[in-house]
């Protein structure tokens, strides 16, 4: 037999021999990992990623009562009334509230809350003239479900405690939807 014959009779041998065991669950482990690798990038990107951090970090309210590991707010029901009123009438726009009351230890109970004077309002900022120095909780709004404080809130609470150590900074994202910072 000649030696050219004999090496494409090997090679047609080889193309007709099964795959290694281990080649079949190589591709399928490889693919499976493309597909999450492709879920992840459409459903973690803005702005299913920012609304899966808020809703992490944000707690609903119940029985007019926000419940973290740390503290417990209770608003009584003329607050939450006035909350969903103001967060209703003003969707398009972020607006800011200075709710007051007492606080002991942990807990803190609202009864009291004004809007103050506010310079600029846009879908997703607002500047506004300070709390008053009795001011327990400095709430905002951000856009819906995106419930996440940003830098500039979290610098906005930095200062406002220096008046006042025991002011929080909430985030309203939503009707009775809530971050505390």
């Amino acid at each position: 037999m000649d030696p050219h014959e004999e090496i494409l009779k090997e090679a047609l041998e080889a193309e007709d021999a099964p795959p290694p065991f281990w080649k079949k669950p190589l591709i399928l482990l490889f693919g499976g990992i493309l597909v999450l690798l492709m879920m992840s990038f459409i459903f973690v990107t803005y702005p299913i990623g920012d609304i899966i951090q808020g809703q992490m970090v944000s707690s609903p309210l119940e029985n007019n009562r926000i419940i973290t590991e740390e503290l417990l707010i209770t608003f009584d029901e003329a607050i939450v009334e006035r909350l969903d009123e103001w967060y209703f009438a003003e969707q398009r726009y972020e607006w800011t509230a200075c709710l007051q009351g007492t606080k002991y230890e942990w807990e803190y109970h609202i009864t009291e809350a004004y809007q103050p004077r506010m310079w600029l309002q846009t879908y997703n900022h607002v500047q506004f003239e300070p709390c008053g120095k009795d001011t327990l909780l400095m709430l905002h709004t951000h856009p819906y479900k995106s419930c996440q404080a940003s830098t500039t809130d979290l610098s906005t609470l930095e200062n406002a405690r220096k008046e006042n150590p025991d002011i929080l900074m909430v985030v309203m994202c939503e009707p009775a939807r809530f971050s505390v910072y």
